[in-house]
């Protein structure tokens, strides 16, 4: 095997391990973008200020109850459950700690996105909550970034062994 043959692998072999792993990191990626307190407000259906009671980040779903101290939209009262299905897309809580919640409502559930403003509200201490966070992931255009870097890396690695036999 010729010197120029063997560079030819090895820059194959880089450029496909190099495109996997781009691509591997934007493929479990979130795809929303951050909203501002005023915008997320609009886009949620339910906003309130609660303590976090219980949380259930077991297996592939997670519920935090909530213990709603103030509604700032909607019409719920009393305690909320959000779910989520542990993406990236979920925002994770803590029991014990209070947070200014912005939800959607979603197959008849309440989710907090991660590109919502749900924040924690220092100093708060939490008592009995029940709220449901439940988002299915949205990869969108960084999945089809990936698939495009993986296409480009198969192409390189398709013309660079033509040209290697060519040569031979």
């Amino acid at each position: 095997m010729s010197l120029p043959s063997l560079l030819r692998i090895v820059v194959t072999v880089t450029a496909v391990l190099l495109a996997l792993l781009l691509g591997a990191g934007v493929c479990l990626a979130c795809d929303c973008l951050d909203l501002s307190a005023p915008d997320s407000f609009k886009a949620a259906d339910l906003v309130f200020v609660g303590s976090a009671v219980t949380v259930n980040n077991s297996g592939t779903e997670g519920n935090t109850a909530f213990r709603v101290e103030q509604v700032l939209k909607g019409t719920q009262t009393g305690q909320v459950v959000i779910s989520g299905h542990m993406t990236d897309c979920d925002r994770l809580f803590q029991s014990g700690n209070a947070y200014v919640v912005y939800a959607r409502q979603s197959d008849g559930k309440f989710v907090a996105p991660t590109c919502l403003a749900t924040h924690v509200l220092p100093g708060l201490v939490a008592q009995q909550p029940i709220i449901r966070y439940t988002s299915s992931p949205r990869y969108g255009y960084r999945a089809v970034v990936a698939g495009v870097i993986l296409l480009l890396a198969l192409g390189l690695g398709y013309i660079v062994g033509r040209g290697s036999k060519r040569a031979a």
